[in-house]
C-alpha cells in the first residue's frame, strides 16, 4: 500500500534528525564521486559531506561520529542516496558490465531526454527531489535519446547475430562508450583476465 507521504529531506540517525541537500545535483554528484577511481577514501568523504550537508549540520553529524555512529550516519545516507529501498541483494554487478549510464558524461542527453519527454528544464528549476528526478528519469521512454543510448550500451552480442549487426552494433558500442574509470592496476588485471580466457 502506498502512502504518498512527504518526500524526505533530511536523515535520521538514531534518533537525531539531520537535514539533507535533497535536490538531484547533490545525489548525481555523489554518485559520480564514489565512481572516481583518482579519489582517494578520505576525499570522497569530505566532497560527500560538502554534496549533503552545510557548516551548519556539521557540529551534529561531529558528535554522532564521536559516539560512534559513523556506520549508522553512512548508511543512513545511503539509504537517502538509494531513494530508501534496501540494496539489490538479487543482482551482483561484474566488473566487467558495462555502465548504462554517467550524470557527468550525459549530462547533456540526460536534459535533452528531460525536455523531450517531460517538457521540463533540469537548468531552469531551482530544486527536483532526487527521489522524483530518479523516478523520472528511471521512466525515460525508448524514444528518448537517453535511453536509446543505455540499450546500446548494456546491449550484448547474441548467439545468431550476423556480421553486419555485430560490426553495427560494435561501431554503436564505440561511438557512446563511456569514459573508462578504471586504474591502471584494474585495466592490467582486466586485459589479463581476457587474455588468459582467449586459450
Amino acid at each position: 500500500m502506498t502512502s504518498w507521504q512527504t518526500l524526505p529531506e533530511s536523515i535520521m540517525v538514531d534518533g537525531t534528525e539531520i537535514p539533507i541537500n535533497a535536490d538531484f545535483r547533490a545525489s548525481a554528484a555523489f554518485e559520480e564521486l564514489m565512481q572516481d577511481p583518482t579519489r582517494t577514501d578520505e576525499q570522497r568523504v569530505a566532497e560527500m559531506l560538502e554534496l549533503y550537508f552545510t557548516s551548519q549540520t556539521m557540529p551534529m553529524l561531529q558528535t554522532l561520529v564521536l559516539e560512534g555512529k559513523a556506520q549508522a550516519l553512512f548508511e543512513a545516507i545511503l539509504w537517502f542516496y538509494r531513494c530508501g529501498k534496501a540494496p539489490k541483494e538479487d543482482h551482483v554487478a561484474s566488473k566487467n558490465e558495462p555502465r548504462p549510464y554517467s550524470f557527468a558524461a550525459d549530462e547533456q542527453r540526460i536534459y535533452a531526454s528531460f525536455r523531450e519527454q517531460y517538457a521540463f528544464d533540469l537548468y531552469d528549476v531551482p530544486f527536483l527531489h532526487w527521489w522524483k528526478f530518479s523516478s523520472m528519469f528511471a521512466a525515460l521512454g525508448e524514444h528518448t535519446e537517453m535511453a536509446r543510448v543505455m540499450h546500446i550500451r548494456t546491449a550484448k552480442f547474441e548467439n545468431g547475430m550476423s556480421a553486419k549487426d555485430r560490426a553495427a552494433l560494435r561501431r554503436a558500442k564505440r561511438a557512446y562508450a563511456l569514459p573508462d574509470l578504471r586504474t591502471d592496476a584494474q585495466r592490467d588485471d582486466d586485459f589479463a583476465a581476457a587474455f588468459a580466457s582467449a586459450f
